[in-house]
């Protein structure tokens, strides 16, 4: 018999050694080869044409994608390497030489390799429609949704999984020529200290509980006004995160063992003592699991909220339908002729604004000594037909309200500040009595702006020239969302100087710009969930076989079936419930920094989101116990 005929017979006769190598290429050449030809679709890219930032997004996503999937075949092909030691030792006694039995691992893997990938790429095939049809309703595209084979996406996965064969091949070669039989048959028996704490370890747990502390008051306190605290958060969790599983995880199993009392109610001593013998290998598992939960967690919540917020976020930036620069009547009539022209649409108000362009001498503000300044009165009237609630009432002439841009929050510390407006004959003080960093113009015509009285608006006026006057027209209409042939006939007659703003437009790319982010969050957060789960489950399962002698023993000497189970379950839970209870933690965090620095409601994505991960990761934990107790049961 040669070893082609004794590599397929293993495969055949032995699948469940080789299922969870072979599920795991499949998952993950399904992932990058729809992600890719999704890509590469043409209907997509005709849908993003000329929108680089979306493109980039979304190639960004397709290397995150390929190096995880990556990292998830070697990882599972680690456990099935390690899950065979035996088999192989065995292999040697019987006489194959070392060389032979690394043959035999190889056509077993090219095998399983080559099926796996096929069996993607199929998959990738049957399920690419519906993933199109999910992006096209989630980016508001309308049209035939065209299937088409993509040669590049076969040949990135071909490249990806085709490199990730031969380096998984050199690490099992390296692994039986420097591996003897003995080492090999011993391979699971390698005894573990049991976990111990000593002062280091209570320092690291206070340590741990001073990072996470620190890193969630600069979130939620400080972050909003200094955006590049962001990195000292990250920083300061991630780090927090993994002297949390080192330092205070240690200390509640260690003495959680010590306390007699609890200790020895129902099947706690069994759970512990497990748990206290394998934590030390454990560490570092559910740290990374704990930390790419998060990550995964922040992405969704983030895309999701964004994605749920774009019509908010889009009159945000344009609160009027259609507005322009106005600098003479021309454009005005060239508006209107195109009103009557289409039909379809209808004009509900219109505004004409004025603003004047003004030097002021402002201590807390060193961007610019050049404002906007607008009348009380006829910001008031905008307001009103903005529907905003936000009319401005000012008590003096020496009163002025500020409007900042900002990124995120208003600096309510410039209340009270006072600042001087000049003009050629006179110099105003003016105190700031209020603040806020909403636009009542299109963002691109905005400028930090000063609400002045009347009064003090016309006096100025008469003194400046009128190069400094500056109008736009800003026009809402009944049926904003249907106004793609008249704005793009507009575009057509209104030059690029008076810098045409429309509330259309925007939309449609903040609807693209959103789903697609919302889609890549459903992508990177499927492979995230699918990589973490499957990376607990090797690691409890590889512990199971090493394991199963214990519960044999501990069945001899009494312990029922039941107990054994309960045990077991506690012990799972805590593995599974650990790590996401606290990238739960910091992504509650991170959602209340999202929803102040971007202005959105997040609570709702953010409950939805848990709740959904939450789903899929108890199914982890439900097949993982059911592995479990199978594999000692055997």
């Amino acid at each position: 018999m040669t070893l082609f005929n004794i590599a397929l017979n293993n495969i055949k006769n032995n699948f469940k050694n080789y299922w969870t190598f072979f599920l795991s290429s499949t998952f993950s050449v399904f992932v990058l080869y729809l992600f890719i030809s999704i890509v590469n679709n043409n209907s997509i890219k005709s849908e993003f044409e000329g929108k680089q930032m979306l493109t980039l997004l979304f190639i960004v996503a397709s290397y995150i994608t390929a190096i995880f999937s990556s990292y998830f075949v070697w990882y599972s092909n680690s456990f099935l390497i390690k899950s065979r030691n035996k088999e192989f030792a065995l292999y040697m006694i019987l006489g194959m030489s070392k060389m032979q039995t690394f043959v035999l691992s190889f056509i077993e893997n090219f095998i399983t390799t080559v099926g796996a990938f096929f069996l993607g790429i199929t998959l990738g095939l049957i399920f690419n429609k519906f993933f199109l049809m999910l992006l096209y309703t989630m980016i508001g595209a309308h049209g035939d949704v065209k299937i088409q084979l993509s040669l590049k996406a076969f040949g990135v996965c071909f490249v990806v999984f085709g490199f990730m064969f031969i380096l998984i091949s050199i690490h099992s070669f390296i692994l039986m020529h420097k591996g003897n039989i003995i080492e090999l048959f011993n391979a699971s028996r390698k005894t573990e200290k049991d976990l111990k704490v000593s002062f280091i370890t209570s320092f690291i747990a206070l340590l741990s509980i001073i990072f996470l502390g620190v890193g969630y008051y600069i979130a939620i306190k400080k972050i909003t006004f200094n955006i590049n605290l962001a990195y000292v958060v990250v920083l300061l969790v991630v780090i927090g995160t993994i002297l949390f599983f080192i330092g205070v995880t240690s200390c509640i199993i260690y003495f959680s063992k010590k306390n007699e009392k609890n200790l020895f109610k129902g099947t706690k001593l069994i759970a512990i003592s497990q748990i206290s013998y394998r934590f030390k290998s454990n560490v570092s598992t559910l740290s990374v699991i704990s930390v790419t939960t998060t990550i995964a967690l922040c992405a969704m919540i983030a895309c999701f909220g964004l994605f749920d917020k774009v019509e908010e976020n889009t009159r945000y930036v344009r609160p009027f339908s259609v507005e322009y620069i106005k600098d003479n009547d021309r454009i005005d009539k060239i508006f209107q002729d195109t009103v009557k022209k289409h039909k379809e649409v209808s004009v509900k108000n219109n505004k004409n604004i004025e603003l004047l362009e003004v030097k002021a001498k402002v201590s807390f503000y060193s961007n610019s000594n050049t404002f906007f300044i607008i009348n009380e009165s006829q910001f008031n009237k905008i307001a009103n037909s903005e529907k905003t609630n936000r009319r401005v009432t000012l008590k003096n002439s020496t009163d002025c309200y500020f409007f900042q841009m900002k990124d995120f929050a208003a600096n309510k510390s410039v209340i009270g500040e006072i600042i001087e407006l000049m003009s050629k004959n006179k110099k105003y003080n003016l105190k700031i009595s209020g603040t806020d960093m909403k636009y009542f113009i299109g963002m691109e015509h905005f400028k930090e702006t000063f609400v002045v009285k009347d009064i003090v608006y016309n006096e100025i006026k008469s003194t400046i020239s009128k190069e400094k006057v500056f109008k736009i027209a800003g026009y809402t209409f009944e049926n904003e969302y249907f106004l793609k042939d008249f704005i793009q006939d507009l575009k057509k007659q209104i030059p690029p100087k008076n810098n045409l703003l429309t509330y259309y437009e925007s939309y449609s790319y903040g609807l693209k710009m959103t789903g697609m982010m919302a889609f890549i969050g459903i992508f990177i957060g499927l492979v995230f969930l699918t990589a973490t789960g499957s990376i607990i489950y090797f690691k409890i399962i590889m512990e199971a076989q090493e394991d199963k002698n214990k519960f044999i023993t501990l069945k001899k000497i009494g312990a029922s079936e039941k107990e054994i189970k309960k045990a077991i379950s506690e012990e799972l839970f805590i593995l599974f419930g650990l790590p996401f209870i606290v990238a739960v933690s910091n992504s509650y965090v991170a959602s209340i920094v999202l929803g102040k620095m971007m202005a959105l409601k997040i609570y709702k994505a953010f409950a939805i989101i848990i709740l959904v991960y939450a789903v899929f990761y108890s199914g982890y934990y439900l097949i993982t116990l059911k592995s479990y107790i199978k594999t000692i049961s055997d």
